[in-house]
């Protein structure tokens, strides 16, 4: 029967790459609570974070027709860089045209009004005529009514005379007993009779003298003119011609007056036929919302340049983080878009109660319990930030992750 030996167990030894391993191990894991304690307690990080800048926004000055498009979206414009040319000549052309028609207008109007002149002017010709024909007649009339009246005043005293002589004789007769006394009375009774007619006649020349004089000045002493007369009429008439010269006179200086608008619309189509829209500052075409040919209006918007001078970053934070942050601190601003670009800059505002308050309320609007409980941070980025390439827009619009330090 054999015998059997004990021999002890063996174990291979541990390498010493793998305790090394181990230690080094657990140095870096000793390494990393210090480093994140450390950054909980030195640091606050970002719940997000986005590159904000200013946009300016590019106003048609007049309205037309964009002739020239000078730059693109995404291209450096510098100041007082032409960006596109508007010709407004469409809209000039129209006030030409409409000027224009007025004034024809006007002068066909002086037209009429000159015609009706000269037809006032010839009627004038015809009432002169009338009056002069009318005026001698008028005084032919009166004097041949003057020696009328003298033609039955001679025969009248004729008769007188006739008469005196049948008295006297009739007289003598009944005196000598001849005739009887009534024979005496019939004939003084005519004498009488015909010494009444020569004083009425003489009367009646005295009117007609009286006529004659007035008629040789234009007036009429036994009836009254009315608007057939053409003395009347003529009168009338002139005053008419004289309204007449004087719608002429201000139509042609309301002409006159047109035309020097006329001159100066034209001039100003000719100065004001392309207008440039210029860049207010320098930086990068943002967006354009115009293309060549097409028209716009005053006031429409053609497109925003956003200024990379002046850019600064929208950061969200948790409210709690608010007590380690104020206006000076520092701030590490790494993009998600570029991971390379790295930027630094100073907190300049702190604005909590986001989603809170309401505007033009004096009290805020009660606290929903699932409610995020962010505030913003402005942080200012340093004069020297990178713009990167102008097709990444100065990096507007990237979201970033902000670390602030903080004691």
């Amino acid at each position: 029967m054999s015998s059997t030996q004990d021999y002890p167990a063996q174990t291979s030894p541990r390498s010493w790459l793998a305790n090394i391993l181990i230690i080094l191990a657990g140095a870096g894991l000793i390494y990393w609570s210090f480093r994140l304690l450390q950054t909980r307690l030195t640091s606050v990080i970002s719940r997000d974070a986005i590159i904000n800048g200013v946009l300016i926004e590019l106003k048609a000055p007049a309205a037309g027709e964009v002739s020239k498009l000078a730059v693109e979206t995404g291209e450096v414009a510098t100041k007082d860089k032409v960006l596109l040319a508007l010709k407004n000549e469409r809209v000039s052309q129209l006030e030409v045209q409409e000027i224009t028609s007025r004034i024809n207008e006007q002068k066909a109007e002086i037209e009429r009004a000159k015609a009706q002149l000269s037809r006032q002017l010839a009627l004038v010709k015809i009432l002169e005529i009338d009056h002069q024909n009318q005026s001698n007649l008028q005084v032919r009339e009166a004097k041949q009514s003057v020696a009328q009246v003298q033609s039955d005043l001679q025969a009248a005293q004729a008769r007188y005379q006739l008469a005196q002589v049948n008295y006297k004789r009739t007289a003598f007769l009944t005196n000598e007993g001849a005739l009887p006394k009534a024979e005496l009375d019939t004939v003084k009774l005519e004498m009488q009779e015909s010494k009444a007619e020569i004083n009425r006649l003489n009367a009646r020349l005295e009117a007609a003298r009286a006529e004659e004089k007035a008629a040789l000045v234009g007036l009429s002493l036994d009836r009254s003119s009315s608007n057939y007369d053409p003395k009347i009429r003529l009168q009338e008439l002139l005053l008419d011609i004289a309204d007449q010269q004087k719608i002429i006179q201000t139509l042609q200086q309301t002409v006159k007056d047109a035309q020097a608008e006329l001159a100066q619309a034209q001039a100003d189509m000719q100065r004001q036929q392309t207008v440039e829209v210029k860049t207010p500052t320098t930086g990068v075409i943002w967006r354009l919302n115009t293309q060549k040919g097409q028209f716009v209006e005053e006031g429409d918007t053609l497109g925003n340049v956003v200024d990379c001078g002046r850019r600064w970053v929208d950061v969200y934070v948790e409210e709690r983080a608010l007590r380690s942050l104020q206006p000076g601190t520092p701030a590490t601003i790494e993009l998600y878009g570029s991971k390379s670009q790295v930027f630094q800059g100073k907190v300049s505002l702190v604005r909590s109660g986001l989603g809170r308050l309401a505007v033009g309320e004096d009290v805020a609007i009660p606290l929903t319990p699932n409610l995020p409980r962010d505030s913003q941070v402005r942080v200012e980025l340093a004069p020297d930030t990178d713009k990167g390439e102008p097709n990444l827009f100065c990096y507007v619009g990237y979201t970033a992750r902000v670390s602030f330090q903080v004691k």
